[in-house]
């Protein structure tokens, strides 16, 4: 149940976001690669979640309206994207890589080997680990008052009452307590199995895709440089792990959470779309931000993070065509 909820997350993600960067670039797709396409997929599947979340709490429906409101759409999505893809290919077009000449397949697969152990050693260890770092974190209680109540917001976790006063309106419109919710009833998992191992599973993936996104933009001619590049935030990462606050202990310890997503997973993909100048993506990560991370806890990060580097990147450019000319 497990491998195929995470299994079934990833393929989604990738149909989704594989028809979304056709769409909005067309034959223009030559700086993305597969890892493209789960992010963005992802991306997209936090929106509908947020669109979904809204109307529900807003129009006061059940869990289980709001189960059939967000699988409807992600399913419609999935098979639109996924015709979008498919006629696309049918007229030559082709997806990134696929049309590549032949090479020798240990030139592709050795330099990429030493980051694959060490994903698989962290994907083993989310796996295994008998708990996750749950100070100051209600996402499990929450999650559970959804499925126990089949409503959003109805009682206050802690205590299992209706609210007295209701909840702040930072919180209240966040949507990834009632995203996983519909995951636990679209695949009949426990919010244990959702919340602490298949989520964070996920949420581990997207962001090595997200720094093999940064080391392709990095390093676009070079495999080797990009692996190397690949290898020492994975090793960063586990470096990290040591303490609260940190990003790899984030991603190992509390992969669910809005903060970690947008620090291991939004930011990085963020940052490599910058650097390949593909601003209809950053705003889609900029818009995931507002989806995930608490109004008033550091949302607009990714925002200034994109401003910043648009505007480095016109300095730059302004500089390259004075030198040019002289």
């Amino acid at each position: 149940m497990l491998t195929g909820m995470i299994l079934c997350m990833l393929a989604v993600s990738w149909v989704t976001g594989r028809g979304i960067l056709r769409i909005l670039y067309g034959e223009k797709r030559e700086a993305f690669c597969q890892a493209d396409f789960f992010l963005t997929g992802w991306v997209a599947l936090i929106g509908m979640a947020q669109a979904s979340h809204l109307l529900a709490v807003f129009g006061r429906l059940s869990l289980q309206a709001c189960t059939f409101l967000l699988g409807g759409a992600v399913i419609c999505l999935t098979l639109a994207m996924g015709a979008v893809s498919f006629f696309a290919g049918r007229r030559g077009e082709g997806a990134p890589g696929e049309a590549a000449p032949e090479r020798a397949w240990k030139k592709r697969l050795l330099p990429v080997l030493l980051p694959a152990l060490v994903f698989l050693t962290q994907a083993v260890f989310l796996l295994t680990q008998s708990g996750a770092c749950l100070t100051g974190d209600m996402t499990l209680e929450t999650v559970t008052s959804f499925l126990d109540t089949d409503g959003i917001y109805q009682v206050n976790p802690l205590t299992g009452a209706p609210y007295e006063s209701g909840i702040p309106f930072r919180l209240k419109i966040l949507c990834l307590p009632t995203f996983y919710s519909v995951l636990c009833r679209v695949f009949s998992a426990p919010p244990q199995t959702t919340v602490w191992q298949a989520v964070p599973c996920v949420t581990l993936v997207l962001s090595y895709g997200a720094f093999f996104c940064v080391g392709k933009a990095l390093f676009p001619e070079s495999r080797k440089r990009q692996a190397c590049f690949l290898t020492v935030a994975a090793l960063l990462l586990w470096a990290g792990s040591y303490a609260p606050g940190m990003d790899g202990f984030g991603l190992l310890y509390q992969g669910w959470r809005g903060e970690t997503i947008r620090n291991a997973v939004l930011l990085p993909y963020l940052l490599s779309l910058c650097l390949r100048g593909k601003w209809k993506s950053v705003l889609l990560c900029i818009a995931a931000e507002a989806c995930v991370v608490w109004t008033l806890y550091g949302a607009g990060a990714c925002l200034f993070v994109a401003a910043g580097l648009a505007v480095s990147r016109q300095v730059w450019d302004r500089r390259k065509k004075q030198t040019e000319k002289e």
